[in-house]
């Protein structure tokens, strides 16, 4: 028997092995989505009523009215956003595959909740504020805009179903996720294009709650260590101490994530989208190329869409409550912006690496390898396809 004929069969059992064990871990994921939700609520409800139990009611009637907007605005967003980013789905091209998930029916009650109703008590418009009227979208500065394109759309080679751009398969869902973000075990589901905005908010709240209690809590810390005094609330010392230890470490650790999180939005990327973004500037840049990030419209403009506010969104006002913002996209399309114009363009380059022309440059000057600009753009196919185009197109 040849080393060819030993090694081919070998390999094939180590790959089976190695699936094998990425689906287990797939599947502890998904099955320990519930109990770390749990975790969250009993965690965050229980440090709320400690708070209260042992700090805010030893304050003075009127230091209490004085820190009223504190009081109330941090906890009705924590509870809020972490309530919402949990029944939002993040949004799907399509219903659910039968085949992957025989047990789960295709549609579920959360469902309801990719719908924006506006005599929902979550509504913005519940409460007076409406959604601006739209204008031409724009980027910032000299970034140009071009409408969203109308083209084919890609299959799903797992679940079979369309595959717009920006989406991505999740194998703990076992389904397309619209511009997906991550699988969270926290929120028991993907962060995606409906419920990404109450995700990063949920980031914001729970970073200013740490902090509140890190600061008004301080001189109580250490009075839980003097068992000679007496303890002013019903909570045992030890759960007021672990409590204040814990809102340190998440008062350091979640804020750095919300900066990473609102540093990519500012982006226009997802947490996905940054790993390619990264590879093909690098990739670009060995060439001696500037790569540009189709979907980065300006920072501001990015931030505005991303919350749904500004120019045709929103009122600001909506960051300060827990309401159901629609995203400012239908999950199929999005606008890109355009290559800059050169006015004085440098000789003719010959790429080193030619593939990068192909599906890689938005230019009609990229030719056979040959380019005539030193701006390159991701297609959006091409660049958040996760599949490389392994499952064809939905209209072969």
């Amino acid at each position: 028997m040849t080393m060819r004929g030993v090694l081919r069969p070998l390999s094939g059992l180590v790959i089976r092995c190695f699936k094998r064990v990425e689906a287990f871990a797939d599947w502890i994921t998904g099955a320990a989505g519930p109990v770390f939700v749990g975790l969250c609520w009993t965690l965050i409800g229980l440090g709320g009523i400690i708070f209260f139990d042992v700090v805010v009611r030893d304050l003075s009637w009127f230091t209490t009215l004085l820190l009223s907007p504190i009081l109330f605005i941090i906890p009705a967003n924590l509870y809020g956003q972490y309530f919402l980013v949990c029944v939002t789905p993040p949004g799907y091209p399509s219903p659910r595959a039968l085949a992957l998930s025989p047990n789960k029916p295709v549609h579920s009650r959360r469902d309801s909740w990719l719908v924006h109703s506006p005599r929902s008590v979550w509504s913005p418009e519940r409460w007076g504020m409406t959604r601006r009227n739209t204008r031409p979208l724009t980027g910032e500065g000299n970034v140009n805009v071009t409408p969203a394109p109308q083209g084919r759309v890609r299959r799903c080679r797992k679940c079979d179903g369309p595959k717009p751009e920006r989406t991505h398969h999740c194998s703990v869902c076992k389904r397309c996720i619209l511009l997906m973000d991550h699988h969270c075990p926290w929120i028991n589901g993907c962060v995606g294009l409906h419920n990404q905005r109450h995700f990063v908010l949920f980031m914001a709240w729970l970073s200013f709650a740490t902090w509140v209690v890190s600061l008004m809590g301080y001189s109580r810390f250490w009075d839980s260590f003097d068992f000679r005094e007496p303890w002013p609330g019903v909570s045992p010392r030890i759960a007021y101490t672990l409590l204040y230890v814990l809102s340190l470490a998440i008062g350091f650790c979640v804020p750095v994530l919300l900066l990473w999180h609102l540093y990519m939005v500012s982006k226009g990327e997802t947490s996905i989208e940054s790993h390619d973004n990264a590879y093909l500037e690098t990739r670009a840049k060995a060439e001696g190329l500037i790569y540009l990030n189709p979907y980065d419209l300006g920072k501001k403009r990015n931030l505005e869409l991303f919350f749904n506010i500004g120019s045709g969104g929103y009122p600001k006002r909506t960051l300060l409550l827990p309401l159901t913002i629609p995203p400012w996209s239908n999950g199929w399309s999005y606008p890109r912006r355009q290559l800059p114009l050169e006015p004085h363009l440098k000789p003719t380059m010959h790429l080193h690496a030619p593939e990068l022309a192909d599906g890689l440059i938005s230019s009609p000057s990229a030719e056979n390898g040959m380019l005539q600009s030193r701006y390159v753009m991701g297609d959006g196919g091409d660049l958040t396809d996760d599949e490389e185009g392994g499952g064809g197109w939905m209209d072969d």
